[in-house]
């Protein structure tokens, strides 16, 4: 859906994309994620650790203390979402991040931004590390025996990209990512259902996308996704109600089926957790 060629050496926009979403608001300027993460200490390293539930006010209360010392260099930061910050420097910057799924559980020492600028960015974020741990909010979440948001993480720096044109004529999807570029390309979104039975009565003519979250690896998953989505949609091949259907993974393979595929009787069956495996 984007357009042109990035290089490797640079971020995908996810912020900018996602900021669409979370705030509804459409620019040029460059953003970064910023989300509030718990840093751990381990002997010489720092792990890093999500899932902190801060409540809106929480994210709103600490944003407004970081900005107080943002304000000063030009930079800002906005908090629309108690997991989802969001930066923007006082000009553009080179640098190449770690995407945040990436860096959790890891010590962060090797995943720090990189690039022309990454001093600059090391040492804001040593600094808002400062302010976080002198933070009133943080300190009355310890004193209630939950988890500070001691750090951020920036991750996704970039600006709005260019996107061509694709032939979607509806998304299903409620991942912030796929909602932005779905507004941005002015597709038709539907919230994703539970199941394929709802998409397939609701679905529009046309190819629609299908945008599921982390399956991951346990094998009570798998099977969810098994029989609530891919056994219904080849079903609904067979009857002829779709002419196919293909899915494309993150982790390495693609699949696509049409109702001629039955007939190739010399091919057996393999679970999807095989193709997971070899993944």
């Amino acid at each position: 859906m984007c357009g042109g060629r990035r290089e490797p050496d640079s971020d995908l926009p996810v912020a900018a994309i996602t900021r669409v979403t979370d705030m509804g608001v459409v620019d040029n300027e460059w953003w970064v994620r910023a989300d509030p993460v718990y840093l751990e200490p381990h002997r010489d390293r720092l792990v890093l650790h999500t899932g902190l539930d801060l409540t809106v006010t929480d994210a709103e209360r600490l944003a407004e203390e970081l900005n107080e010392s943002l304000a000063v260099d030009g930079w800002l930061l906005k908090a629309p979402h108690p997991e989802r910050w969001y930066m923007k420097p006082d000009g553009e910057t080179a640098i190449t991040t770690t995407p945040l799924p990436e860096a959790i559980g890891h010590d962060i020492h090797p995943l720090l931004p990189r690039g022309a600028d990454q001093r600059t960015w090391h040492t804001r974020l040593n600094e808002l590390q400062i302010l976080l741990h002198t933070s009133p909010v943080n300190a009355q979440r310890e004193a209630q025996g939950r988890r500070p948001a001691n750090s951020v993480w920036f991750w996704g720096g970039g600006r709005l990209p260019r996107l061509q044109a694709v032939n979607w004529a509806a998304i299903w999807a409620n991942d912030p990512l796929s909602l932005g570029l779905a507004r941005l390309a002015a597709i038709p979104v539907h919230p994703l259902p539970q199941d394929a039975g709802e998409s397939l009565r609701k679905a529009c003519r046309g190819n629609n996308l299908v945008v599921l979250g982390d399956t991951g690896r346990a094998p009570d998953v798998l099977k969810n996704l098994t029989d609530s989505w891919l056994n219904p949609l080849l079903k609904a091949v067979h009857a002829g109600e779709m002419s196919s259907l293909t899915l494309i993974s993150d982790m390495g393979p693609a699949f696509c089926y049409s109702r001629r595929c039955r007939w190739r009787l010399w091919r057996r069956p393999r679970p999807l957790e095989s193709w997971r495996e070899a993944a």
